[in-house]
C-alpha cells in the first residue's frame, strides 16, 4: 500500500484535517459539476491543490480516490477514473459526512438516469461474492456511524427512479441474451410486471433459460459495490422459497461506475446474510 493511500504524506507526514478538508470539499464541487453534465479536469485540480494543501499531485488524487471509497460505501456514485482506494483516516469520513450535510443532492438520483459500462459490451453477468456477509464491525467506527445514518439499502429500496433503470438495463439484457442465442421467440415471451406496478408477485421480471425453462427475476439496484445491503421483503422471500428452480434475485451493483450484476439462488441464505430488522407489531 502506497503509504499515501494511509494517511500520510510524501515525507512521512500525517494529513492534517484542514488539508483533508480542502481536498473532500473540491472533490463534492467536482461530484456537484459532474452531475449537472459539465467536463471535470481532474489533472487541473490536482496542479491547483498542491501548492493550496502542500502536497504532490499524486498524494491528492490518492486523497480523492479514498473520497470515492467512503461514497462507494454509502451507495453513491463517484467520480469516473476516481477508482475507489481504501485505507483512509477517520478524519476523512468525517469530512465526507460534513459534506453530505452542505451537499445533501448528492444522496438522491437524477430523475433520468441511465447505467454507465465500462465497455462497450453492456453490463457484465458475474458470479456472486462468496458471501454476501453485510457485518459493519470490521469497518472504522466512523464509517459504522456514517453508513448507519445514510443507510444505502434504504435509500435504494425507496429510490423508484433507480430500481426502475435497474430492472429497464436487465430486461433489455435478458431481451439481447436471447435473441443472440437464437431464442427470439422466448424473448417476446418476456414480461416486466414490476414496470405495470405488479409488485405483489415477489419478482419483477420473467426471463427465460436457453432452453425454455423460466427465470423469476428479483432485481436490486445499488450505486455501491457488490456487498451492499438490500433489502427483502416477506413476499420475495416466500416466493423464492416456493419456486426454488426458477426464482433469482438479480443484484445490480455500481450502476453508475460500470454496471455489473449476479444471481442469488435459492436456498437465500445459503448466499446470504439474513439480518431481521423490523416486525409487524400488533397489540394483544
Amino acid at each position: 500500500m502506497d503509504a499515501e493511500g494511509a494517511g500520510r504524506g510524501a515525507k512521512g507526514t500525517d494529513w492534517t484535517a484542514e488539508q483533508v478538508g480542502i481536498v473532500v470539499a473540491n472533490y463534492f464541487l467536482m461530484l456537484v459539476q459532474e452531475r449537472t453534465g459539465d467536463k471535470v479536469n481532474k489533472a487541473d485540480l490536482y496542479r491547483r491543490l498542491a501548492p493550496e494543501v502542500g502536497r504532490s499531485e499524486k498524494s491528492i488524487e490518492w486523497k480523492l480516490r479514498n473520497v470515492s471509497a467512503v461514497l462507494d460505501e454509502l451507495g453513491i456514485a463517484w467520480i469516473p477514473g476516481l477508482l475507489p482506494a481504501h485505507n483512509y483516516q477517520d478524519a476523512l469520513v468525517e469530512a465526507v459526512e460534513a459534506q453530505l450535510g452542505l451537499h445533501p443532492n448528492v444522496l438522491t438520483d437524477p430523475v433520468s438516469m441511465q447505467p454507465r459500462f465500462t465497455s462497450a459490451g453492456g453490463p457484465a453477468l458475474v458470479p456472486p461474492p462468496a458471501l454476501l456477509n453485510s457485518d459493519l464491525q470490521d469497518r472504522h467506527p466512523a464509517l459504522r456511524r456514517l453508513v448507519s445514518r445514510y443507510d444505502p439499502a434504504a435509500r435504494d429500496e425507496l429510490n423508484r427512479f433507480l430500481g426502475r433503470a435497474g430492472e429497464e438495463m436487465v430486461f433489455r439484457f435478458e431481451f439481447d441474451r436471447l435473441c443472440r442465442v437464437g431464442r427470439r421467440d422466448l424473448a417476446k415471451e418476456m414480461d416486466w410486471p414490476a414496470d405495470r406496478g405488479e409488485d405483489h408477485r415477489g419478482y419483477d421480471i420473467r426471463s427465460f433459460e436457453t432452453d425454455g425453462e423460466e427465470s423469476l427475476l428479483e432485481i436490486k439496484t445499488t450505486n455501491g459495490h457488490a456487498r451492499t445491503r438490500f433489502w427483502l421483503s416477506r413476499t420475495q422471500y416466500e416466493v423464492a422459497a416456493q419456486n426454488p428452480l426458477t426464482y433469482r434475485i438479480r443484484r445490480v451493483f455500481h450502476f453508475r461506475n460500470g454496471a455489473e450484476m449476479f444471481d442469488i439462488k435459492p436456498p437465500l441464505d445459503a448466499g446470504l446474510w439474513l439480518i431481521p430488522d423490523k416486525y409487524v407489531a400488533v397489540p394483544r
